[in-house]
């Protein structure tokens, strides 16, 4: 028997690991992974296709590390089904493995639309694997266009990826402005710039109708509305979704995602989940529920390891957080950033500004703040986002706050923060911090250089 058993060794499931160790030297640890690999960054790997990172620096631990610690790591095997009567695991190699507890932490699987033409071709591809991004480089060597499609952050990582790595690229975008769910039109637009600033052809309000393949190669597609675009390669990202179809018929209490408790517990006694594919149970329904993020997981991994080896901690982060970066331009959303009806006012003064390329914007309800948006200049956001938490109305929070937000002529700015260019955590910088200092990452580790 396995006294701590994690499934998958994503972020979440190496915290879990790693804390574990630090609170128990003698139970007996392992980690099943799908992959073939040691864990990685992954926010790295469009940085690593278009070869701004080496292999070396993309894998954050080594084999010395799993021996080190003693955590048994079986690589390249996926859970089939949980059987938590019997406190049994069973995986798609045929093994089967009793624990004392389990922690899920499957992550998420990619969601890609499928098109006339796909199937016969290898040229359609995802990103989400270090895999993926080795195969994805070796096909680059033999294109000059790409085409990427998708309305989440996968989409515009793969699509600088491709251009940084030097092939002309036409980025497809469904709606009418960039993550429909999460910015508005102005707000796009600053984004947008940037694609287009590096050659990038944006298209808009179209779809692919069907992929041209000759000889199982593509050679092009036709859009929706009428038009063929040359291309190699094409990249479909509209993001990821909780893989937990193998928790089914688990007893497992399952919604958007696996439900679990602020102690990152299930339902189900000694089993445990934390990362991209958990929903907490006790979350405000009115906000977003399923959120993809390095520091959830690696901070609900924290948590579930602790909880599991006897303490007794809540993950109380305010979950509803995403943060992204756009060729150096930071972006980050809280809440109901992008109401779709008219019962929210909208606070955003002078913005966007045209000379600066900053927009910033409040979401109030009944003069509550819920939602917020931050576009070239995040400064404002962990002071928001625990505002938005405490459901602050706009009257209740320092006024210094508001002023830093929207005054563009305010030289003061206690409210200070940055964006880590590997994982996208965004981190608030101490009063001390100035322009030159550096600052390490809490989530991945690398040197930020403040500007």
């Amino acid at each position: 028997m396995v006294d701590y058993l994690i499934i998958g060794n994503g972020v979440a499931g190496q915290k879990a690991a790693e804390t574990i160790r630090q609170n128990d030297n003698d139970g007996s640890v392992a980690i099943v992974s799908n992959e073939d690999c040691y864990f990685y960054y992954r926010p790295q790997l469009p940085k690593f296709i278009a070869g701004k990172v080496k292999e070396r620096a993309l894998f954050a631990k080594t084999k010395s590390f799993y021996e080190g610690n003693n955590i048994d790591l079986k690589l390249g095997a996926k859970a089939k089904k949980i059987i938590p009567d019997k406190n049994q695991v069973e995986l798609d190699n045929g093994e089967t493995i009793e624990y004392g507890k389990l922690l899920l932490t499957p992550g998420g699987k990619l969601i890609s639309k499928n098109y006339p033409g796909s199937d016969k071709t290898d040229d359609v591809i995802g990103l989400k694997t270090f895999n993926d991004a080795n195969n994805i480089k070796e096909k680059l060597k033999d294109v000059k266009n790409a085409v990427v499609i998708g309305d989440s952050f996968l989409a515009t990582f793969l699509t600088e990826a491709f251009n940084e790595h030097g092939v002309s690229v036409t980025y497809i975008i469904r709606n009418d402005r960039l993550f429909p769910e999460l910015i508005d039109v102005d707000a796009s637009k600053l984004l947008e710039l940037r694609f287009q600033l590096k050659g990038i052809n944006l298209v808009k309000g179209t779809d692919i109708k069907d992929i041209s393949v000759r000889n199982g190669s593509v050679y092009g597609l036709n859009t929706t509305d009428g038009k063929f675009i040359d291309c190699q390669l094409i990249g479909i990202a509209d993001g990821l979704e909780p893989d937990i179809q193998f928790l089914t018929d688990s007893g497992i209490n399952l919604d958007e995602g696996i439900l679990v408790d602020g102690s990152m517990k299930t339902n189900v006694p000694n089993i445990f989940a934390a990362g991209d594919a958990t929903q907490l149970g006790t979350g405000d329904k009115s906000m977003p529920q399923i959120n993809v993020r390095w520091l959830k997981a690696w901070k609900q991994g924290i948590v579930a390891g602790r909880n599991m080896t006897g303490a007794n901690e809540n993950y109380d982060e305010f979950d509803c957080f995403a943060s992204t970066q756009i060729y150096g331009v930071d972006m980050v959303s809280i809440g109901i950033s992008n109401p779709t009806n008219g019962k929210y006012k909208i606070m955003r003064g002078d913005y966007p500004h045209p000379d600066i390329d900053v927009y910033k914007k409040l979401v109030l309800e009944d003069e509550t703040i819920v939602g917020a948006l931050l576009v070239g200049s995040v400064h404002e956001a962990t002071a928001l986002a625990k505002a938005i938490s405490g459901k602050k109305k706009v009257s209740e929070v320092d006024q210094t706050l508001i002023k830093q937000l929207f005054d563009l002529h305010y030289v003061t700015t206690p409210h200070r923060g940055v964006i880590c260019p590997v994982c996208k955590l965004q981190m608030s910088l101490g009063p001390n911090v100035k322009p030159g200092d550096t600052v390490t990452c809490p989530a991945c580790g690398i040197e930020i250089k403040v500007k």
